[in-house]
């Protein structure tokens, strides 16, 4: 277990926090596990009738820590604990909902599309910046976005990878709704609460009736760009990309 993930579970609601603040939770390969086992320990318990995910310190995720980018470029098979946790909050059949403040960048961003609610201050800041760092989009983003915006949108988003603002993710029905600054996590556990209170299982043969017809091609995807990713982390192009990043970081 992660000891940048914490778990609480209060009245039915498991609310999940990155706590890396330092690091604006970016993720390691041990909260990705961390996350996986969670995920699938609250499928199993009947008690837990919805998922809240946030963020602490004012930042929903910065995305994947670069080092460990690194790390699994020198070992392809350290990606299984990333496969893992996409692969559940992918097929997660309980509620998922996630509050966002700060900046959700990368998987930080991808994550909140498998999401059934995502609530978010007006002042949070997303991006997908996978091109500039030498790789390609991830989390089924590939399919989820051009679904949503159009061909043209989502190669804007995802090859330029520009920092977009809560109102343009708000229009492009990224986010189900905003907020103040520093409301989004009351606002999410009000809706959280919501749902937790309806009878769990019309809410969850619900939600599969949603993502049905959704589910083969995001299967599909994400192991093609799963495949693709672990590829491109060796590539010329991902390290000098790293090197740049890691240098300016320091």
């Amino acid at each position: 277990m992660s000891q940048f993930i914490t778990e609480n579970i209060e009245s039915g609601i498991q609310i999940l926090c990155f706590d890396r603040v330092e690091k604006r939770n970016a993720i390691t390969l041990d909260m990705y596990q961390t996350l996986a086992d969670l995920l699938h320990g609250a499928e199993r318990n009947p008690d837990i009738k919805a998922t809240l995910i946030r963020g602490a310190g004012g930042h929903f995720s910065a995305g994947n820590d670069i080092n460990e980018f690194v790390e699994i470029a020198q070992k392809p098979e350290k990606m299984e604990a990333t496969m893992a946790f996409l692969q559940a909050i992918a097929t997660y059949k309980k509620p998922l909902i996630a509050a966002v403040e700060g900046r959700a960048v990368g998987v930080g961003a991808t994550m909140l599309l498998h999401c059934d609610l995502v609530l978010s201050s007006r002042e949070a800041r997303f991006q997908f910046p996978f091109v500039q760092l030498g790789l390609v989009p991830e989390a089924a983003s590939s399919y989820f976005l051009p679904k949503f915006v159009g061909h043209q949108k989502a190669f804007e988003l995802l090859v330029l990878g520009e920092t977009f603002d809560a109102q343009e993710a708000y229009e492009m029905s990224l986010i189900n709704h905003l907020c103040e600054e520093g409301e989004a996590y009351k606002l999410a556990l009000l809706y959280a609460e919501k749902v937790a209170a309806l009878p769990p299982e019309a809410v969850a043969l619900s939600k599969d009736l949603l993502k049905f017809h959704d589910q083969d091609n995001v299967q599909m995807t994400l192991m093609r760009e799963g495949r693709i990713f672990k590829d491109r982390l060796r590539s010329p192009e991902a390290h000098q990309a790293f090197a740049g990043f890691l240098s300016r970081n320091k």
